[in-house]
């Protein structure tokens, strides 16, 4: 016979829903499955240590937040904070951070494969719900939004792309609007869509890390931006 008595640590929602526009970041590192395969256990856990804890003080030193841990992967937040408006900006440069020192971490000290630790990362900017649901008092708030799946689906097609980090275009004319004049971390990334993404009827126009791009500021962007390649299909499921 089931109960319908609710759990003692079960309870309603106790705050939010609360909307804010918010800068949303997913990191996952690459081959994780592969590593848990050739690894021990204790490698795997001390990799997860070190990734959460360079993750954790980036987002710190950036002002974001951290939502969630998810085996490899991290989902944190950036939003706006008093002053000047910044928090795509931010994001930007915690994501390049996170990936410079990722690559730092080698493995082949323990599996003898000699290769870097590497990371992906997905970038949109949107209206983000957060608040808390009813279950156990030590998880954290729940967000919710368009934002956070596109986020999430765009770190999934990194690969594919070819690239280490995947922006969505309202992400990056946020971060555009906050510096007029440019900064180094944006010239780093070039036009990569609009791409379909399954479950989401609108294309989503894309922008992807290149390691030697050419400055795309001023007109060459929006140059750039008018020669983006015709929509294709890529398919990423949560």
């Amino acid at each position: 016979m089931t109960s319908t008595e609710p759990s003692p640590n079960i309870r309603p929602c106790v705050q939010g829903p609360f909307g804010q526009p918010t800068a949303v970041m997913y990191v996952d590192l690459d081959h994780f499955m592969r590593i848990c395969i050739d690894a021990s256990a204790d490698v795997v856990f001390a990799l997860i240590r070190d990734f959460q804890r360079i993750v954790t003080d980036a987002v710190s030193d950036f002002k974001g937040e951290l939502n969630a841990y998810q085996g490899d992967g991290v989902l944190a937040t950036f939003s706006e904070l008093p002053g000047p408006a910044d928090c795509a900006s931010r994001t930007v440069q915690c994501a390049l951070t996170i990936l410079e020192q990722i690559s730092a971490l080698n493995l082949g000290q323990v599996t003898g494969d000699h290769g870097a630790v590497s990371a992906c990362i997905g970038l949109q900017y949107g209206q983000v719900w957060t608040g808390t649901i009813g279950i156990s008092e030590r998880f954290g708030p729940t967000l919710v939004g368009d934002a956070v799946n596109v986020a999430v689906r765009l770190e999934q097609l990194a690969h594919a792309l070819g690239t280490k980090i995947v922006a969505g275009d309202d992400f990056m004319q946020i971060a555009r609007c906050e510096h007029a004049s440019g900064i180094p971390e944006l010239a780093q990334f070039v036009k990569g869509g609009p791409l379909h993404l399954r479950g989401r009827e609108e294309p989503v126009n894309v922008w992807t890390l290149q390691s030697a791009a050419a400055e795309l500021t001023g007109e060459n962007a929006l140059t750039h931006c008018a020669s983006a390649p015709p929509a294709v299909t890529v398919s990423a499921q949560l």
